[in-house]
């Protein structure tokens, strides 16, 4: 009788887990069209947490792919689209993404279907900067850091981006701000819309080739030129801006620059 029992309870254990290792359906938001026309179509890097904050890495095609995630995940969603064959990695452009549980699909409207975005990329790079932060921050085991991001106000966050009081250049860009830093001061003191500026820019002429120029994040117009040399936006900071075309990759950094052609 009691092996039975014990056959019976291994038997509901491996049903519970099917069921929480059940497929999710990933959809990925269209590329700008101009990404697509230079560099193809890509794949797709996905990084998640599983129960119990572990994290899981995926890659899948450009037209989406299932993911094994349990009903009770939390936190933020990254989907990286990559290039292998033209050699550009994960993380060489912005990501889409969504955040877990707000982003979830109601029962019944689609079930285990989950939609990323690029806007969604924004708000799960800043739940992400909100936790490191509030991590560094914290003394001893703190447990509440792990909540940080959870806890934040997203729905008025996210209204942000229609808000005139916010700068136009982070309302048409979001990633023109510095997320790091707005995130250490939240943590600090609370989030206030007056922290977000964007990252300041000089103008870079360069003898680059004419023809589309595509920026690494969705939100950036592609620039476009003619004859003549052609003048960058460059981040003044320390970092290097990073441009792509038909002919190649151009980096600059303050006034310096290199153009590598593709291989």
């Amino acid at each position: 009788m009691k092996k039975c029992y014990g056959l019976l309870c291994l038997l509901l254990l491996s049903c519970k887990l099917r069921e929480g290792e059940s497929p999710v359906r990933l959809e990925f938001p269209p590329l700008p069209a101009l990404w697509t026309e230079i560099l193809g179509n890509p794949r797709w890097f996905v990084r998640y947490h599983t129960e119990g904050g572990r994290e899981a890495n995926e890659s899948y095609l450009e037209d989406g792919g299932e993911l094994f995630l349990p009903p009770s995940a939390t936190g933020p969603v990254f989907a990286w689209p990559y290039w292998p064959a033209r050699g550009l990695k994960p993380g060489d452009f912005r990501p889409a993404g969504l955040i877990l549980p707000f982003d979830a699909l109601p029962p019944g409207a689609s079930a285990r279907h989950l939609v990323l975005s690029w806007q969604g990329g924004v708000d799960a790079w800043f739940y992400q900067a909100l936790e490191g932060a509030a991590f560094e921050g914290a003394e001893g085991g703190d447990l509440e850091v792990l909540e940080r991001g959870r806890n934040f106000n997203w729905p008025k966050f996210r209204a942000l981006f229609s808000d005139s009081a916010v700068p136009q250049e982070i309302r048409e860009d979001p990633w023109r701000a510095d997320w790091e830093a707005v995130a250490e001061k939240t943590i600090r003191s609370g989030f206030r819309k007056q922290w977000l500026s964007a990252m300041e820019t000089s103008a870079l002429s360069i003898p680059a080739a004419p023809g589309p120029w595509i920026s690494p994040s969705p939100f950036a117009p592609a620039l476009e030129f003619g004859a003549g040399p052609c003048v960058f936006p460059v981040g003044t900071g320390p970092g290097v801006q990073v441009w792509y075309s038909a002919q190649g990759i151009l980096h600059c950094s303050g006034e310096s620059w290199m153009f590598l052609p593709w291989e």
